[in-house]
């Protein structure tokens, strides 16, 4: 597979990379996690005034005609800083869901807010012990609505979100988790919550077709932020071996560092290729089940593997968090369990691939 980016989509890459790095310089990634909303809005507003919100968006609903590959170039993008906007939630969670599944009325009414940067949305995807493909939540006909039941665990932007559950009204009650990479997300529980029947995305029939189409692409959106996130922390652990000194030698000369360093300059490949591939066949809807897997696997193993081989080579340091190595780290950990680590990934591939035999 060809992995070659257009004219279109290098622009994007370079724009989206230079405003993200511009507006999030250590001191300002620090008060943003420190700071009650938890993400940032001005960042959030200039990623809107550039188009790079609308890039995956219809030009019909103010965007530019690109789709889910854009949105992972910019993800990718996103993870290289670290920076705190609902990229995924917001996009691969609702807007994207909205251009597939969506009424002419659910677009209108979101789809140009999003493209603007004047709306924020979710999805609430996880439930604690329960796999997110086999929701536990419950919806309940009621009239001409539903009833919601169930307790949805970190749910990302719920207190933003224009388009989930009314987090204010009757039966919903949130909850502010920590999660280690300081994105505001929140314990949702719904007792019997009302929501009409414009509510619902798609048909009722559609449900678990919906579902796993938002997964796929949730998930594959994670492993874009992990493969931006592998390769800034590969990038400041090789500088810092460059110019780290032990016995006059840089410690990049010693061989156990280069090894290590080796080891995690493939996995970021590895990271980053399956990622692509997955992103390609989904963007095109192609069968793309073994892919996401796949792509899955790596952003945790191999993510993994790069965080902590971060961690060990800059020592103590690394663990100092006006030092920013510390970040990635917790980035690539809090992708790596979410929506399955690497173990439950190979369980779905192997029996994808039994089921073909």
């Amino acid at each position: 597979m060809d992995f070659s980016l257009s004219d279109e989509q290098r622009a994007l890459t370079d724009l989206g990379g230079q405003i993200l790095k511009d507006l999030s310089p250590l001191e300002r990634l620090k008060a943003i996690e420190q700071s009650a909303a938890g993400w940032d809005r001005e960042l959030w507003a200039e990623l809107a005034k550039a188009g790079l919100l609308a890039a995956s968006l219809p030009e019909a609903y103010g965007g530019s005609d690109g789709g889910f590959l854009e949105l992972c170039l910019l993800l990718e993008q996103q993870g290289r800083r670290a920076a705190m906007v609902p990229l995924l939630a917001t996009l691969a969670g609702g807007a994207l869901p909205l251009v597939r599944f969506g009424t002419s009325a659910q677009k209108e009414r979101w789809l140009r807010d999003v493209a603007a940067g004047k709306a924020v949305l979710s999805a609430a995807l996880t439930e604690l012990g329960a796999d997110p493909r086999s929701p536990i939540t419950t919806a309940t006909a009621d009239g001409g609505g539903f009833r919601l039941s169930g307790v949805k665990s970190g749910v990302p932007m719920a207190h933003e979100a224009a388009a989930i559950v009314d987090s204010k009204g009757s039966g919903v009650t949130l909850e502010r988790q920590r999660p280690m990479d300081w994105e505001p997300q929140f314990l949702m529980r719904l007792d019997g919550a009302r929501v009409g029947a414009d509510a619902v995305l798609g048909s009722v029939d559609q449900g678990g077709e919906v579902l796993d189409w938002i997964v796929d692409r949730f998930t594959i959106g994670l492993c874009a932020l992990a493969a931006g996130v592998s390769a800034e922390a590969v990038r400041l652990t090789a500088e810092y071996a460059s110019n780290r000194k032990q016995f006059d030698k840089p410690i990049a000369m010693f061989q156990a560092v280069g090894q290590r360093m080796a080891d995690a300059f493939i996995d970021n490949q590895a990271v980053n290729l399956t990622m692509l591939q997955a992103a390609s066949r989904l963007a095109d809807e192609l069968p793309s089940a073994k892919e996401v897997a796949t792509a899955k696997y790596w952003a945790a193993e191999g993510g993994s593997r790069i965080g902590h081989t971060a961690l060990h080579i800059h020592g103590g340091i690394s663990i100092d968090v006006d030092y920013p190595v510390h970040r990635y780290f917790l980035w690539l950990k809090t992708i790596e369990n979410t929506l399955g680590a690497a173990t439950p990934q190979l369980v779905r591939l192997g029996e994808r691939i039994a089921a073909e035999g």
